[in-house]
């Protein structure tokens, strides 16, 4: 599995907040986007946890919301198709 560093992590929050400022990507979109890369990079549920409130930016009624919409769209083969699609 691939890893991630610090410096990683911090450009992924930064580039999210810049895609959804610009109206590029709906917020469970971004979920969707974060939960494949948390599988491909083995990325912890703090990291995780850690990345969505910075780019939700605390914001956790919205955050709850982009959550209900992911967790209908995301299961392992979705996850698994995007990984594959990506590489």
């Amino acid at each position: 599995m691939n890893t991630v560093s610090n410096d990683m992590v911090e450009i992924l929050i930064n580039r999210a907040k810049e895609k959804m400022a610009a109206r590029q990507f709906q917020d469970h979109e971004i979920i969707v986007g974060i939960m494949a890369m948390a599988k491909n990079y083995s990325l912890g549920e703090e990291t995780v946890t850690y990345v969505l409130q910075q780019i939700f930016e605390g914001d956790r009624e919205r955050l709850a919301k982009a959550l209900a919409v992911s967790s209908q769209l995301i299961d392992e083969d979705f996850i698994r198709k995007i990984i594959e699609e990506a590489n």
